[in-house]
């Protein structure tokens, strides 16, 4: 299915996400987990929103957010009752996009030296790269 038109929200959390980060609000993940979490969002929010309509995606997303919120505050000591999250809300919103559609396919371009080239991934590849990123990025 071809959705086109604005992603408002997206382009907002990802704006809130990113001052968040630069004034060290996310206390529990380093700048390569941010961006590489900002990327996810920026991978599966559109389609999402675009579907949902961007009053619900909002909803949803800040309800999510504010939920793995108080669960990161509540496992992490350090970071005191709530704790602002990114990885489990876009996570959710990767798996809304599985389901809303499990044939998709998101297009990347992939740097090939002297000449790009634009490949279309599985969501579900492209999900489990994400977040085997994600892990990897928690252990280094």
């Amino acid at each position: 299915m071809d959705l086109r038109g604005p992603v408002w929200g997206t382009l907002a959390l990802l704006l809130a996400y990113l001052v968040l980060a630069i004034a060290g609000q996310i206390a529990h993940m380093n700048f390569w987990q941010v961006a590489v979490g900002l990327l996810g969002l920026w991978l599966f929010a559109p389609y999402v929103e675009r579907r949902a309509g961007t009053p619900l995606f909002l909803a949803v997303f800040l309800l999510v957010a504010v939920a793995t919120g108080f669960l990161v505050g509540w496992i992490d000591d350090g970071s005191g009752p709530f704790a602002v999250s990114l990885f489990l809300p876009v996570l959710v919103t990767a798996g809304f996009h599985i389901a809303l559609a499990p044939g998709s396919r998101i297009l990347c371009l992939i740097p090939v030296p002297f000449a790009m080239t634009f490949v279309e991934v599985p969501t579900i590849a492209m999900t489990i790269i994400w977040v085997a990123l994600e892990m990897l990025l928690t252990a280094a």
